[in-house]
């Protein structure tokens, strides 16, 4: 698959995401009002809300993706992150417990937020699917030194870890192929990892699987801090 193939295609992949998390917010709010429950309807406005905006826009990058699909910005990292927090618990599901961990200062990265926005959704989605009966998904971001070795340059890492199935050695050495997938057949388009590093390369960074069956996986975006706050 060509780069503006597999760009397209994994624009088209996370705008599905985004309307399917519109779709989940949409449903919950019908059957809580449905309950007469609407003290909380607000948050899940706001899931819905965000994820339209998120789809209109990755509409306008599907569009142009014969020019730039890419647009650099100075961001928060843990404020970001934060920002996501309800939009990632209904991705994750409510048999899912979802854990943020973010130390008490921030860091400045240089990335377009658009698409690590779609990286922690697909990552999200990908723990969810390792663990149909529930589990614990974890979210955290520290200081890393540059997982190949010391290049001069200050990191910060991004993981989401999870209690699921875990990857077997064979098939951790396929993830990253666009297209693959040990999904069933029409529930995975295979696009999600290698959308993922996509993003960690045009954000200079680096990308790590750490997994073994049965015993869950940890993902580590590895991203260059700008400054910190």
């Amino acid at each position: 698959m060509h780069t503006k193939d597999l760009l397209a295609s994994g624009v088209a992949h996370d705008l599905n995401n985004r309307l399917q998390s519109m779709a989940n917010a949409l449903g919950l709010m019908r059957l809580r009002v449905a309950s007469g429950r609407t003290s909380d309807l607000n948050s899940l406005i706001e899931v819905a809300e965000r994820a339209l905006v998120g789809a209109g826009e990755l509409a306008h990058r599907l569009m142009s993706a014969g020019r730039t699909l890419q647009s650099d910005e100075l961001i928060l990292l843990n404020k970001t992150v934060s920002s996501m927090r309800d939009m990632l618990r209904y991705v994750a599901g409510e048999a899912i417990t979802l854990r943020l961990a973010f130390p008490d200062s921030d860091t400045w990265i240089l990335c377009d937020s658009h698409l690590l926005e779609c990286a922690l959704i697909n990552l999200v989605i990908n723990s969810r699917d390792a663990m149909p009966r529930g589990g614990l998904i974890t979210i955290e971001t520290r200081k890393a030194c540059s997982p190949a070795g010391d290049d001069g340059q200050e990191y910060v890492s991004l993981s989401v870890t999870d209690s699921g199935s875990g990857i077997a050695p064979d098939v951790l050495e396929k993830v990253f192929e666009p297209s693959f997938t040990t999904k069933p057949k029409g529930s995975g388009t295979g696009l999600g990892l290698p959308m993922i590093r996509h993003f960690v390369d045009q954000a200079r960074g680096r990308i790590e699987v750490h997994s073994a069956p049965e015993q869950g996986t940890r993902i580590e975006l590895y991203l260059p801090i700008v400054a910190e706050s």
